[in-house]
């Protein structure tokens, strides 16, 4: 359905309808946008715009547009009307929608009607527009933006409307009439209708001021409350003291008079004591707040060219902290029925992203409840784990007692079988088969060897005693 508006849109743009002329319709629904769209060269490391349809949408060719890719940029980038427009006759309407999908911290997403014969190369912040129009959040700022330029000065609206917070596409609409009035609408919702800019912008002088040489007559009362004649003080009401002595303090039993000095009781409110004040009425001769009567104003001056203008393209000019804006359906027209085709195509969309976006919450809250169950169940085995070490710990003394009983019970009966079913027949095989032999052979080398060492030792133990004599 958008490539079919965006079909119909070439040949509303070149052939003017009865019902209006349509300036720029701007569905971003090809890749073919950078051949209407300049990026300016004002500035270097410029943020750069790409197509996307965002991480969620009921349909994605609907949802494409054109997006800010980069967080803490300047974006400027402008189209050029097919023809120029000029809404001293008839409505200028320019809406367009934008998505913020990454919460805007601080940063601009409104658009700029730019005057015939700017210089798409050069547009930057500082360059004159017509008319300044769309969200602009920065902290707990936000409004939205509406400024009409007027001899060069630009005039920003009295009236604040907010700006909606959240991640759905929101859908923005002004329309500047012809008899300097304007109509705001947001998201299908009426803000403003056929409101007089002279009400929301301080444009023009003021059309009366007070007259400088009117006086307050002398005899003028502007004092609307006086006291009360039959509001009397009390007789007697300044002998009345506010504090006396308490009657029933006593003087204390160790109180030292030489030492302290002479004792005096404690003071407490007075029972007869009342606070008293002159009362007020409603002055009787009062007339009113004075003021000097209002004349004509000699430097108001009307102009009907107000809010008049000759626009010849559109552009964003934005900072943005957080990329990810996406705009789209950008249309500038005087036709109310190509205007409200796309306000109700948006109508059906925003309903279905209520949907995905109910469904989404849902499912992050379901995900947060299960991941806070998960993390109280580990802590909660945790907590068992540290008790049940704690009492492994404990009982360790106990087990370190036991551990000898069961050695006594188990180990001889373990030893008396090895005893009983190995040893015997090893060793009786062993002293059968390998010891006589050796111990015969060993006897007999020990016994051939030994004589002659212990001769030699005692013939040389012999001479040693001899030398020693």
């Amino acid at each position: 359905m958008k490539a079919t508006l965006l079909l119909a849109s070439l040949a509303i743009a070149t052939v003017a309808s009865a019902a209006g002329q349509t300036y720029l319709e701007e569905t971003f629904s090809d890749n073919s946008w950078e051949d209407r769209w300049t990026t300016s060269s004002s500035k270097d490391n410029l943020g750069k715009f790409a197509l996307s349809s965002g991480t969620f949408h009921p349909n994605k060719d609907y949802a494409q547009g054109l997006q800010t890719t980069e967080d803490h940029r300047f974006y400027s980038i402008s189209a050029p009307f097919s023809t120029v427009a000029d809404n001293s006759k008839e409505d200028l309407i320019v809406q367009y929608t934008v998505k913020q999908e990454v919460a805007q911290e601080c940063g601009g997403s409104y658009l700029k009607l730019l005057p015939e014969g700017y210089d798409a190369k050069t547009f930057n912040g500082d360059s004159e527009y017509a008319i300044m129009f769309g969200p602009d959040v920065c902290g707990p700022e936000n409004r939205i933006h509406v400024i009409f330029n007027y001899k060069g000065k630009n005039y920003l609206t009295k009236k604040t409307h907010p700006v909606p917070r959240d991640n759905k596409t929101h859908f923005y609409r002004l329309t500047v009439h012809p008899d300097q009035k304007y109509s705001l609408v947001v998201d299908g919702e009426t803000q403003a209708d056929h409101v007089s800019l002279e009400e929301h912008w301080e444009i023009y002088a003021p059309r009366t001021i007070p007259d400088p040489d009117d006086k307050k007559p002398a005899d003028w009362v502007d004092e609307d409350q006086i006291e009360d004649p039959t509001h009397v003080k009390p007789e007697n009401y300044d002998n009345i003291p506010r504090y006396i002595p308490d009657p029933d303090a006593t003087q204390p039993e160790d109180w030292d008079s030489e030492a302290d000095g002479d004792w005096e009781a404690p003071e407490i409110t007075n029972p007869d004591f009342e606070e008293w004040g002159p009362k007020y009425i409603p002055n009787p001769e009062y007339k009113g707040e004075w003021k000097a009567k209002d004349i004509p104003n000699p430097e108001f001056k009307e102009d009907p060219e107000l809010a008049h203008y000759k626009i010849g393209g559109i552009g964003f000019d934005l900072w943005q902290v957080k990329g990810g804006s996406i705009f789209d359906d950008v249309v500038v027209t005087s036709d109310a029925e190509v205007a409200d085709k796309f306000m109700n195509q948006w109508k059906e969309n925003f309903a279905k992203e209520k949907e995905i976006v109910a469904a989404l919450d849902e499912r992050k809250k379901k995900e947060e409840e299960e991941a806070k169950k998960a993390a109280e169940k580990a802590a909660k085995e945790a907590s068992e784990k540290d008790k049940h070490d704690e009492l492994d710990e404990d009982d360790e003394p106990v087990a370190k007692k036991a551990e000898p009983e069961a050695a006594k019970e188990s180990e001889p009966e373990v030893a008396e079988e090895e005893t009983k079913e190995a040893e015997p027949e090893v060793a009786k095989e062993e002293t059968k088969e390998a010891e006589p032999e050796v111990a015969k052979e060993e006897t007999r080398e020990e016994v051939k060897e030994e004589p002659k060492a212990t001769k030699k030792e005692e013939k040389d133990s012999t001479e040693t005693k001899h030398d020693e004599l």
